[in-house]
């Protein structure tokens, strides 16, 4: 049931995300948000795309997740992790040090990535809190659902640096 659900997530996403929409919001940006990074579904709904790296890491996760047994949990870990500290050096560690290669593997790839001119909002903070990490998870996509933009966010919190 599992391996189901998990394909079924993806086609929706590789469907949503391949063909272009010309409207913000919808199922696309939601699942971006909740698969990929906290920023990928509302900067799609500025029109930005999903780098490469967020999709080797999105596969690494789900190659990782998908696998079962004594080895396949060891090694389904060392793929999920490895992938998730590639794409931390690839996008966060190259414009902003050690601090974007840490938001970038524990917040995601963009955080990290746009930590030197933008601030970490305190709903993606939240998301690192165990038990009451699915609501902040929530709120962001749905925020990327209903069409907003990372730019008219920073604007409303003052994120920027």
């Amino acid at each position: 049931m599992k391996k189901v659900i998990v394909v079924s997530i993806v086609i929706v996403l590789l469907f949503g995300l391949t063909f272009a929409q010309e409207k913000k919001g919808g199922v696309a940006p939601c699942l971006a948000s909740c698969l990929v990074g906290p920023r990928v579904g509302l900067e799609m709904n500025e029109g930005q795309d999903v780098y490469q790296s967020e999709w080797i890491a999105l596969g690494g996760a789900l190659v990782g997740g998908a696998m079962g047994g004594t080895v396949g949990v060891s090694l389904g870990s060392a793929i999920a992790t490895g992938t998730r500290a590639y794409n931390a050096y690839e996008m966060g560690a190259k414009p902003n040090g050690f601090e974007g290669a840490l938001a970038s593997f524990f917040l995601g790839s963009r955080v990290g990535n746009e930590l030197h001119y933008r601030k970490v909002r305190t709903v993606e903070w939240l998301t690192l809190v165990p038990c009451i990490q699915i609501v902040p998870i929530a709120i962001i996509a749905l925020e990327a659902f209903n069409g907003q933009t990372m730019t008219e966010i920073e604007v409303k919190e003052g994120l920027r640096k």
